[in-house]
């Protein structure tokens, strides 16, 4: 009895260990929708987003409890002609005011003269979350 005991014990445990770690990877929606102007942190590491023509026009962002940051952004062409969006184009700034360059492009996107996307980025774990998502047209 003991040993069936234990077994369904170590089971049971085993089970919400499994599901606690489902849980955090679960992504959740961020409610900040600020733009990057919109604060002042000090950029002491001089980072900036490749000049470009791309915009951002709509974004959102999610974190999971573990710490995976992402944002679903909608991006437009300004230029008139087809360009190729690299990751170095887009930078996201984090409620401790560090910026970060998007993780998750492997080759350019090229995009037509006004195209818009909608893309999934993702920015890797960080302890603090994704205050804005922004180009060097959206400064």
């Amino acid at each position: 009895m003991k040993r069936i005991l234990l077994l369904t014990t170590a089971l049971l445990t085993g089970a919400f260990s499994a599901q606690a770690n489902a849980n955090d990877e679960v992504l959740s929606v961020d409610p900040v929708s600020l733009s990057g102007g919109a604060f002042a942190f000090e950029n002491d590491a001089k980072r900036y987003p490749k000049q470009s023509q791309f915009s951002i026009l709509h974004s959102v962002m999610m974190s999971s409890e573990s710490g995976r940051r992402l944002a679903v952004v909608t991006i437009e062409n300004k230029a008139s002609g087809s360009r190729i969006l690299q990751a170095d184009h887009i930078m996201a700034l984090f409620a401790d005011g560090s910026r970060l360059n998007p993780l998750t492009f492997d080759e350019g996107i090229k995009l037509d003269d006004g195209e818009k996307r909608s893309l999934t980025l993702s920015f890797g774990e960080n302890e603090y979350p994704i205050l804005a998502v922004y180009t060097s047209l959206d400064k």
